[in-house]
């Protein structure tokens, strides 16, 4: 009886500590949730642009809790590529001209990445209009587009 006893203790022992690691393990959190230092993104860019990419991966995740090594560099990435070129001219109003559903979203490449990351930031805290903006401010789209950019953030 003892035995059977023994035997059951350790199985739960063992599906707890399996339980633990494997949460543990997929970690993360939703990036929408992530707020950003204007200091800390100033700092990391340094490091970026001088090609200091590792040293600036360690800084941003030591200074976010919880941004994944992925995210992390893909954001460091798009910093050492300096700032992002203008957006082309707009098309001709003056011409009727259809288009598909996916040509009316704006593109996520033409936002600079600190503005990104400050729209994520206010949209994260419920400042929705802020956010939009902000995007309106930086880049020459309209209500419309800034809107689902952030709606898409």
């Amino acid at each position: 009886m003892t035995v059977l006893i023994w035997i059951v203790v350790v199985v739960l022992v063992v599906v707890l500590l399996l339980t633990f690691v494997g949460r543990r393990a997929q970690g993360g959190v939703d990036p929408t949730q992530l707020l950003f230092e204007p200091e800390l993104i100033n700092r990391v860019r340094a490091l970026a642009q001088t090609n200091q990419k590792v040293a600036a991966i360690r800084m941003l995740r030591a200074g976010t809790p919880g941004l994944g090594l992925a995210s992390a560099k893909v954001m460091v990435d798009r910093m050492a590529a300096g700032p992002v070129p203008p957006p082309p001219a707009g098309p001709d109003l003056t011409k009727p001209v259809a288009l598909s559903a996916d040509e009316m979203l704006p593109s996520a490449s033409w936002v600079p990445l600190e503005v990104e990351l400050q729209a994520r930031s206010l949209k994260s805290s419920g400042q929705a209009i802020a956010a939009i903006k902000l995007v309106r401010e930086h880049t020459s789209w309209g209500l419309r587009e800034a809107k689902d950019y952030v709606d898409g953030l």
